[in-house]
């Protein structure tokens, strides 16, 4: 599977101009898979929050899975589902909507505004199974073992992670794809907003922790190849995850 992570700054509560650039990004991709950063939309304009949501079967979907053409497209928007408010991330293809993640782990101010998840999501592609996971979850291990449990090959990570804790970030994104040897694909968005700075630093690492590719602090696409017979080959080669014991 060939996979562009679109590593962009974030207009914040600019839709219009944000959506047009992920699309024009979409309709130049020549790769199976793009993927964007965390409320790429909209970033986290918590003043217009009720107003920037939408429904699932909304404008940003519908435009999204229309320029697919036989792509598959995943970042995370603000959703409004019967009066609550979701940091969810979708998968979407030229059908629609074939993944859907409500951000589980709500960091700080978030939890003023959006209600929590709680189911996992795990999509069957004909590339393989996809994971997904937003941000502040990359600090839950247990949450990234159940993606293991249920079959991942790769899981997807949408972020909106400050510059102040990019050392945080290197390593948790690296650890969560060492430990349980899947592929772990990161798009951070760069800019700043009205609360924190962002250095992108998107990547995508292999089973075995190898940097497949590596971002900077600017606005960038990044493209890798992510074979799921990686994960059977990792687990086979040094099969550690059969020595996992519950206490």
């Amino acid at each position: 599977m060939l996979v562009d992570i679109a590593q962009t700054n974030i207009e914040l509560g600019d839709k219009e101009t944000n959506l047009h650039n992920a699309l024009k990004i979409i309709e130049n991709s020549t790769a199976d898979l793009i993927l964007f950063p965390e409320l790429f939309t909209t970033g986290f304009d918590f003043g217009h929050i009720t107003e920037l949501a939408e429904s699932l079967d909304g404008r940003t979907i519908k435009e999204i899975s229309d320029a697919c053409d036989n792509k598959m497209v995943a970042g995370s928007i603000i959703e409004e589902d019967r009066r609550w408010i979701y940091n969810t991330f979708v998968l979407v293809d030229d059908t629609g909507i074939i993944g859907r993640y409500r951000k589980i782990h709500i960091f700080d101010k978030e939890k003023h505004y959006f209600s929590s998840g709680d189911a996992v999501t795990i999509s069957a592609t004909k590339f393989g199974n996809i994971a997904l996971a937003t941000c502040y979850d990359v600090r839950f291990p247990e949450l990234f073992r159940k993606f293991m449990a249920d079959g991942a090959d790769f899981v997807l990570l949408c972020a909106n992670f400050p510059a102040i804790r990019r050392k945080h970030w290197d390593t948790l994104v690296k650890a969560r794809a060492i430990e349980n040897q899947f592929f772990v694909i990161a798009c951070n968005r760069v800019g700043k907003d009205l609360l924190c700075e962002y250095d992108g630093r998107s990547m995508a690492v292999d089973p075995q922790g190898n940097l497949l590719t590596l971002g900077d602090n600017n606005e960038e696409i990044l493209r890798c190849s992510v074979n799921p017979n990686k994960v059977k080959e990792a687990r086979e080669t040094f099969p550690t995850l059969e020595d996992i014991r519950t206490h």
